[in-house]
């Protein structure tokens, strides 16, 4: 390839080989590269084999190797390097031509819905080869070796860049290369307006390496109170064996202790040798592991830091431990709105009561303030985490995509460009189109699964054309696809009536209609697409005026066909907008919404820890505010604006996808109409030893200024002064450990356990217990418990039982998400196969959650245990092996344990 014609933009990105373990680079270690290396993607190979394959032991000479012992710290998510060099002949070593890439204003992210997804539309080309020489091992007398210095950082992939090539066809970047020692394999493709796509013919490699260093292995996560053997390998790639003595700090506040032989707990320092192993690990590319038995006792991220050091090498990393509460985790949110506009008061004071329940688990607790003065403040600062649920099936992807779109159409509406936030929105945009295309059916439809579905969704499909023609403002998005769409919409008007009608399955009743008819509701959804797509359909028109007097009662079928006959300009319209009206629900503190089960409404108090607020109930109250909008009533918009921000996550979003959807299309229809720039407010959150002051003016309003409270007993009090609107927001969660069988999901569980425990099987039978109705989709969160990995092989088998359309692995592969189709009286039953990976012992309930995804309040939260008990000195008979006598050891290494970089022993 010709790459001085050939590129024109250059995508690139770097990832390490699969199985690969921790990674460094030494100095010393040369890099001799034929040309110029562009990257994008990468795969792996485990250590061994890296180092077996491409870096011999003969590549070290035969003598000692000179260590210069550096601690790996630089593990970035992603990053981004490249190298050239003048004289190919001429090994430079690695550090002379890196530098520190995190300053680097060229830095960029792949978006997590990308590379989380192995079967979304990833592209992974590649480049020039590149060859790995090391420099200055040979005939090497030993030396005394440095302190070591600690490894932190350790990212899966490395970079994801994409990058405008010069006159020449070349794009230069500098990097330091992350402390992985792993096989990082290098990618490219480029584009032009003339040649087109430019195709990279080979991958590279770039390996990073050192003759001796330690491995971590660490479960994704551990439950407080577990007891966990945590294994360090060792590795050697020395010609000499090295006697290694190996130390894992540990001081009072470490958020871990030892466990002793005896299984009593070691709190003190009266052994000095307690968290120190002794280990002779031959040279030549052996390893030896080594084991320290550890209790964690804080919540959160434990930090660990290991030392190893021999005669001649030595190497230190630290990582961190992630300590989860027992139980499940819930949230609640507290909005207030702050209103000092229009010179109605210059004072505000808000109460807001912190109500953890009695049996919260002890240490989970956790509270925050947040402050922004935005209504849009939330989404903008948190609009790659809105929705807190899996988003596995092609309607869920849309929250990936619109929120997007919104936030994009409400900076513009209200000249506040923030390239930050609009180059986040872009790419979460275009990883959202992309992916979403996968669920596209060969009859041009869309569906939740896609091809495996039986038919395509006349409902998912509408959402979707709406959704790319709006996106098509910010984005490419292919007028082919689009049209193709509005074709098979159109195919679908099969009634004499005007309605339009769905063959897929109904995910969605209330939008769906329950039935292959679809209804109204349907109907009106339709002629949305179609309308924002500048085709009129009067025959869909014609039904919805006349199916007014039939739908007088479903408020939900008024509220969605009452804006789309504003949309199309109907005689009609107002009337509708009156019947609608009708349904209003008004509350004492001053709010208005629709609600689907009126005289059920229920507060979000500690007893109703499963509150989730209606998503059926946000989106027609959603639907009101954009038929108020549209008709130019923003004075009605306040109270609806109100309660709907009540509803809000902490996270800006709501409880799943159409609710989420429509409600932020709601507000930024409402903060567009109604934005001022000129607003200064003063806000203190106080609550006894917690002060925190605030500042939000037109130039910081979309910034959300945010305070995490320490006193968790007593109420926050919000003060504020000045002018102006913003949005304060009490946010608090916990753990706990009761489960909800109030439910109309009902699951059998049994337990087995083969191979002497280490591999357990899980058989589930799950319905919906409601005679004679169905769930809409549901959705099961499973996770394994601790130590234990899902097998992915047996996983893959289940979509093959029927009712069951998609199921995915997260976290290490330690939970599950499984989608079903809607519900019935019917038990699907499945197995799930998880293997035992990591030695832990006392093991806490594993959590498992079945709920209905557009009416999450209907969940079932269940756990499951192991039946046979192991204690850790049955799981862990090598933890006490290497404990060293006082003193003893010490002859024998070369640096005593005042060498270990003042990591206690």
């Amino acid at each position: 390839m010709d790459f001085s014609k050939q590129l024109g933009v250059i995508i690139l990105m770097l990832r390490p080989r699969l199985g690969s373990g921790n990674r460094s680079q030494r100095p010393g270690c040369g890099l001799r590269i034929e040309s110029i290396m562009y990257v994008m993607a990468a795969e792996g190979v485990a250590v061994d084999e890296a180092v077996e394959e491409e870096m011999p032991r003969a590549a070290f000479g035969g003598g000692a190797v000179p260590e210069i012992v550096k601690v790996r710290s630089n593990f970035p998510e992603m990053s981004f390097m490249e190298y050239e060099f003048e004289d190919e002949s001429r090994p430079i070593a690695a550090d002379a031509r890196m530098s520190q890439f995190r300053t680097r204003r060229n830095f960029a992210t792949a978006m997590p819905y990308i590379m989380a997804d192995e079967s979304g539309p990833l592209v992974a080309f590649a480049a020039e080869r590149i060859d790995l020489a090391v420099e200055g091992f040979a005939d090497s007398a030993p030396v005394e070796t440095a302190a070591p210095r600690v490894r932190k950082e350790f990212p899966e992939t490395w970079v994801f860049l994409d990058s405008v090539a010069s006159g020449t066809g070349e794009a230069v970047y500098e990097a330091t290369a992350p402390d992985t020692i792993t096989s990082w394999v290098a990618s490219a493709f480029a584009i032009n307006d003339d040649d087109g796509l430019g195709v990279a013919p080979t991958t590279s490699k770039l390996k990073i390496f050192r003759p001796f260093f330690i491995r971590l292995n660490l479960p994704y996560s551990v439950k407080r109170g577990e007891k966990l053997a945590l294994q360090v390998l060792v590795f050697n790639y020395l010609e000499k064996e090295q006697d290694v003595r190996v130390v894992l700090k540990h001081e009072k506040e470490s958020g871990f202790d030892f466990i002793q032989k005896d299984g009593s707990v070691k709190k003190t320092k009266k052994d000095k040798n307690y968290n120190v192993r002794v280990v002779s690990v031959p040279g030549g590319g052996v390893s030896k592991a080594v084991y320290f038995p550890i209790i964690p006792t804080k919540i959160g991220n434990v930090k660990l830091s290991i030392v190893a050091q021999g005669a001649q090498a030595g190497d230190a990393i630290e990582m961190p431990l992630k300590v989860e509460p027992e139980g499940y985790r819930v949230d609640r949110n507290v909005p207030v709105i702050v209103d000092l506009a229009g010179g109605k008061n210059n004072n505000f004071t808000k109460e807001v009561e912190l109500q953890f329940p009695a049996d919260a688990v002890e240490g989970s607790k956790r509270a925050r303030v947040d402050i922004v003065g935005d209504i849009m403040g939330p989404a903008l600062s948190n609009i790659d985490a809105l929705v807190q649920m899996p988003f596995g099936c092609g309607e869920q992807n849309m929250v990936t995509l619109v929120p997007n779109i919104v936030v994009l159409r409400y900076l513009k509406a209200t000249n506040r460009a923030n390239s930050l936030i609009e180059s986040k929105a872009i790419k979460y945009m275009e990883a959202g189109y992309q992916r979403e295309l996968t669920y596209k059916r060969d009859d041009n439809s869309f569906s939740a699964f896609g091809q495996s579905d039986s038919h395509g969704s006349t409902w998912l499909t509408a959402f979707v054309v709406r959704s790319f023609k709006q996106a098509q403002k910010f984005i490419f998005v292919d007028d082919s696809v689009l049209q193709k769409s509005i074709n098979f919409l159109i195919s679908q008007q099969q009634q004499e009536n005007g309605a339009f009608a769905e063959r897929g399955e109904i995910h969605h009743k209330d939008m769906q209609g329950g039935a292959s008819e679809g209804g109204p509701a349907l109907t009106a959804y339709v002629l949305i697409a179609l309308l924002e797509n500048g085709v009129r359909n009067d025959k869909a028109i014609n039904y919805l005026e006349t199916s007014l007097d039939t739908i007088k009662d479903d408020a939900y079928a008024l509220a969605v066909t009452t804006y789309s006959l504003y949309l199309a300009g109907s005689t009609k319209k107002e009337a509708a907008l009156k019947m609608v009206e009708e349904h209003q629900v008004a509350t004492n503190d001053g709010t208005v919404h629709w609600t689907a089960k009126v005289g059920t409404d229920k507060s979000k108090d500690t007893t109703q820890y499963f509150y989730q607020p209606r998503p059926v109930d946000v989106e027609m109250t959603s639907y009101v505010l954009l038929t108020y909008m549209l008709n130019g009533q923003t004075e009605k918009g306040l109270p609806i604006v109100r309660w709907l921000t009540g509803q809000r996550n902490a996270y800006g979003g709501f409880s799943s996808t159409q609710d989420t959807v429509m409600a932020l299309t709601a507000l930024g229809a409402y903060a567009e109409k109604t934005y001022s720039p000129q607003f200064n407010v003063q806000v203190k959150a106080a609550n006894g030893a917690d002060n925190q002051d605030f500042v939000v003016t037109s130039e910081n309003a979309i910034v959300l200024q945010s305070y995490e409270l320490s006193n968790l007993d007593d109420p926050v009090v919000i003060q504020a002064t000045g002018s102006g609107v913003i949005f304060a927001q009490v946010q608090y969660s916990y753990h706990r450990v009761a489960h909800r069988d109030d439910t109309p999901f009902y699951c059998t569980k049994d337990i087995r356990e083969v191979r002497g425990g280490n591999r357990m099987q899980l058989d589930l039978c799950c319905n919906y217990t409601r005679p004679g109705a169905r769930s809409n989709m549901a959705v099961a969160k499973v996770g394994a418990l601790t130590g234990y990995k899902f097998d992915a092989d047996e996983m893959s088998q289940l979509t093959g039982i029927s009712d069951l359309q998609r199921v995915e692995l997260e976290h290490d592969d330690t939970d599950m998400n499984i989608y079903f189709n809607p519900l019935g009286s019917n038990p699907v039953c499945l197995s799930l196969y998880s293997d035992l990976v990591y030695q832990v012992a006392d093991q806490k309930p594993a959590e498992m959650v079945l709920f209905d995804y557009y009416d999450p309040e209907q969940q079932l939260k269940t756990s499951y245990s192991a039946k046979m008990t192991r204690s850790i000195q049955d799981a862990c008979q090598d933890c006490w092996s290497d404990i060293p006598d006082d003193n003893a050891h010490d002859a024998a290494l070369t640096r005593d344990s005042n060498s270990t970089g003042g990591v206690s022993a």
